[in-house]
């Protein structure tokens, strides 16, 4: 089967995640047999998109963009024009923000899989759906009018100063402040045939819309983790790590601190190691990394007593815990999204209510003292790491039947 994948945001190396996720699907569905094509935008004007520094194993046809060019109805006519003269037998939509639907309505002629990677569907202020330090009730598809407010008062001010970031580029490139954007959303969702989403919550933004919606986890390479020895007293101290984009008020990395001062106040037998700027504010039970690069992740997975993911914002899939958990390092996490999907709480780490930082100390000084428990939930992580989260346990058990779902379908968009 031809399957062309057309993805707004792709970059290899990754810039990110979705990045990660997309790569092990492309190559996947390569390695199983079918013919396949990535079809790229480079949008000259911002450096999130499209950068292809290293070659990859599949075939990529890149679409440039630039200035005004880059707009809702010139993206569709564009890879609609490039797609079609692929002839593939389905295609598949990765990444991508507000213009997503233009390009979703261009493909629909095809058998259509359509992968959201964070709540892009729902919210017209960022992918992350939070607000006023929780998650944000609203969706535009039920709230249109409140959540065109909201989004023109976070990004009023850049549009006047002329600011360009991918989020904002497509926002001003779909219109997506207008009062026909909700109905072209609804119009390009369903014609969707398959909706691919993390998270009960992202299914739900969904309104019913795509033909059918699946349940699918995110896709990393756990191999680094699996190999790396555990080293969890390498430096003295008990390590409590906190990885991420922890300098993001929706990470919680503030609920970490306030559990730390609490738990300072009675000892001083750990160190809190987080991915936060170097020039972050200084305390004694804090070391923060700046930015790491993802070959030095093993090792600090493996020298961390417990691995710490707060978040308060509904996480689409805990990245973080099934790195850990690969690493044999328990997780104390926030019972919210993909980490309360991810975690078995009790069995490969535990789980605490969000933002309350009096139960976060309480779990994290239970595991402080109690190494045999530390380790019970570390070796049970990394089975279950091994076992469900993989990414050839993920192709075999969910992609290889979408792809065979796929082969059945045809609607003739080629001819």
């Amino acid at each position: 089967m031809r399957i062309a994948f057309a993805d707004m945001m792709f970059s290899w190396p990754p810039h990110g995640g979705g990045d990660v996720d997309m790569f092990h699907v492309m190559d996947g569905a390569r390695r199983m047999g079918h013919e396949v094509r990535l079809f790229a935008v480079r949008d000259l004007d911002t450096w999130e998109r499209g950068v292809l520094s290293q070659p990859t194993p599949f075939a990529v046809e890149t679409l440039e963009f630039s200035g005004s060019g880059f707009n809702g109805p010139t993206l569709a006519q564009r890879f609609g024009q490039a797609v079609a003269a692929w002839e593939p037998d389905a295609v598949f939509a990765g990444q991508g923000f507000l213009m997503k639907p233009h390009l979703l309505r261009a493909l629909a002629r095809w058998p259509l899989v359509s992968r959201y990677h964070a709540h892009e569907a729902a919210c017209l202020r960022d992918m992350l759906r939070f607000l006023d330090g929780k998650p944000c009730p609203c969706a535009f598809l039920e709230t249109p009018d409140i959540c065109r407010a909201c989004s023109l008062e976070r990004w009023g001010g850049e549009i006047r100063r002329g600011g360009a970031n991918a989020w904002l580029r497509e926002y001003l490139g779909a219109k997506a402040w207008g009062a026909a954007y909700p109905e072209l959303v609804r119009d390009a969702l369903r014609g969707v045939d398959i909706a691919l989403v993390s998270t009960a919550t992202m299914a739900a933004s969904l309104e019913g819309l795509p033909k059918e919606t699946r349940l699918f986890p995110s896709m990393v390479d756990i191999s680094p983790f699996l190999a790396q020895p555990r080293d969890p007293a390498g430096c003295g101290r008990k390590v409590l790590f906190m990885p991420g984009r922890a300098e993001d008020p929706a990470k919680g990395h503030a609920t970490l601190a306030a559990a730390a001062e609490r738990l300072w106040a009675k000892r001083r037998d750990f160190l809190v190691k987080a991915t936060l700027p170097q020039d972050a504010t200084a305390a004694p039970w804090l070391e923060p990394l700046g930015w790491v690069s993802h070959r030095e992740m093993p090792a600090l997975y493996a020298g961390a007593a417990v691995c710490v993911a707060p978040s308060l914002w509904e996480e689409p899939f805990g990245l973080v815990a099934v790195e850990a958990m690969a690493a044999g390092c328990p997780v104390a996490a926030s019972r919210r999204g993909g980490l309360a999907d991810i975690m078995l709480d009790g069995e490969t780490g535990l789980l605490f209510t969000p933002g309350d930082d009096a139960a976060l100390a309480d779990t994290l000084e239970r595991l402080l003292d109690d190494a045999a428990l530390r380790e019970r939930l570390g070796a049970a992580g990394r089975k279950r790491a091994r076992t469900e989260y993989g990414v050839e346990t993920i192709l075999e058990r969910h992609y290889r039947p979408l792809w065979e779902d796929l082969a059945r379908t045809r609607k003739g968009g080629g001819s």
